[in-house]
């Protein structure tokens, strides 16, 4: 982000009606499709977030809204405050960020099992945009270079597709359960960051999970049992969907945006599990 881009941001927070007092906003790094921030403003903290339609990532924000809207109801993400043109405002949630890398102890496992099944407790509504794992592959794959990856890696990338199983679109699923965007306080625990959640399977969060976090046989089998999963091959064959939608999340955001921040690392890591699938 250009210090232009940044400054117009701040300057569209800092006109928001909604500050109970004169806001000091501090940049949160790491998003890689919006622009996110902690302000004081009147005694309090919030998170505030800048984005916009991104359709190259099928991401809405009007659907980000609904979605967190539903989250924060069931109590798993935080609350909203003020929403409107591409500007988020929500409470803090003060706790510390997963991160990759790194491992997950059991009780913060189970703790994140907890929240899922209260997200899942209720079909989600049925004018929801459906998050189907293979329509998403295959709208990347479209969108990208004819060619662009490969004999050996397109033969793999179609052996995953071709092995999905069959989706029940029942459930409102985050869809990009990596570990930042899970925060953990001593109290309770928060997923953020619903730029890509819609109605779809809860086995592609559960897989998602077992995958990002780098969870063990152990501990995929204790968050799959905690989480209610249908069985290890269903979750293998997701596991394999959500690996190759993080690699051509990678490919499309270079091919759309260019190689910012951490792009090139997380790229190598996301192709580096499809190549160990190759056959």
């Amino acid at each position: 982000m250009t210090d232009a881009g940044l400054n117009a941001a701040l300057t569209r927070l800092a006109s928001l009606k909604f500050w109970p007092g004169p806001p000091d906003f501090s940049p949160i790094p790491g998003g890689r499709t919006n622009l996110n921030f902690m302000v004081r403003s009147g005694g309090r903290t919030y998170f505030a977030r800048v984005g916009h339609d991104l359709p190259h990532h099928r991401i809405s924000r009007a659907t980000e809204l609904k979605c967190l809207s539903l989250a924060a109801a069931a109590g798993v993400a935080p609350e909203i405050l003020h929403a409107a043109n591409g500007l988020l405002v929500t409470s803090y949630f003060d706790g510390a960020t997963l991160s990759q890398g790194n491992a997950i102890a059991d009780d913060i496992l189970l703790r994140l099992a907890t929240a899922l099944r209260r997200l899942w407790k209720h079909d989600a509504p049925a004018d929801l945009q459906i998050f189907d794992p293979v329509e998403v592959c295959r709208n990347y794959i479209n969108a990208l270079p004819a060619g662009i990856h490969g004999t050996v890696r397109s033969r793999t990338i179609e052996a995953i597709l071709g092995k999905a199983p069959a989706r029940r679109n029942r459930w409102l699923i985050h869809a990009d359960l990596i570990p930042e965007n899970v925060i953990v306080s001593r109290e309770s625990l928060a997923i953020v960051d619903w730029e890509y959640a819609g109605r779809g399977d809860k086995d592609v969060d559960i897989a998602a999970v077992a995958m990002n976090f780098g969870l063990d046989e152990r501990q995929t089998l204790l968050f799959g049992e905690a989480c209610g999963a249908s069985d290890r091959e269903r979750l293998a064959a997701f596991g394999s969907l959500m690996a190759l939608r993080e690699a051509l999340w990678c490919d499309t955001q270079r091919h759309f945006v260019g190689v910012k921040g951490d792009l090139e690392a997380y790229s190598a890591l996301c192709w580096s599990r499809i190549d160990g699938m190759a056959e």
